[in-house]
Order: C-alpha cells, then structure tokens, then sequence
C-alpha cells in the first residue's frame, strides 16, 4: 500500500527579522537537511486555528528576534504494510535528517493505486 504522510515539525529560528523572514529561513533550513536525499519532501509553513475567532493563522512565533516556526512536511510512502508502518517510515526517515526536531504524525492518508 502507498501512503501520504503529513508531519509536523517545530523549528527554532535564531536572528530573525520579521515574522515573514523566519518562516522562511525555517523552510530554507530544512530544504538544505533533507537535500539531497528527501529532496521529494513537500516543506511548508503550518497552520494555527486563533482561539477566538477561529480564523487559519500561519503557524509562527516571534519574540525578540527568536522565532518558532511549525513547518509541515508532506513524503509520499511506497509498500507499506498499514497506516501505522506508514507513519514510522516517515518519521524516521526525515527524523534522522532533522535532529532534535520534534516530530507529530497529523495525518496518513492512503493513496490510490
């Protein structure tokens, strides 16, 4: 079975100048680990729900030229053997380019041959 996983990433971005340049500094970053190898992984900004008004906010916070990004990371997976399988293959393989970036599975879904 062939799957698409989606992860999501929290990524520190140091000297930043605006909200707009750490986002992307964090994806520039994290297109440079996963190269050449995952050079396939779809990178992007994720998304916040605002509490209040419940409005799609980009997922990024800055403070005194600090920034933490949430990044979203879409990899296609071939010949798995379930969701779960699925899930951990993706994991892996972009979680040993990307040390001490904490991971979470958001979604596995399962593609159509």
């Amino acid at each position: 079975m062939n799957y698409l996983v989606v992860l999501q990433g929290a990524w520190i971005v140091k000297k930043a100048r605006s909200v707009e340049d750490a986002m992307n500094i964090a994806v520039a970053e994290a297109g440079k680990r996963l190269s050449p190898d995952l050079d396939f992984v779809e990178i992007d900004v994720g998304y916040v729900e605002c509490p209040k008004c419940g409005e799609a906010l980009k997922s990024a916070f800055m403070v005194a030229g600090m920034a933490l990004v949430g990044l979203i990371f879409e990899m296609k997976v071939f010949n798995a053997q379930n969701e779960e399988h699925a899930a951990r293959i993706a994991k892996y393989e972009i979680g040993k380019r990307l040390q001490r970036i904490p991971l979470e599975v958001l979604e596995v879904v399962k593609l159509e041959e």
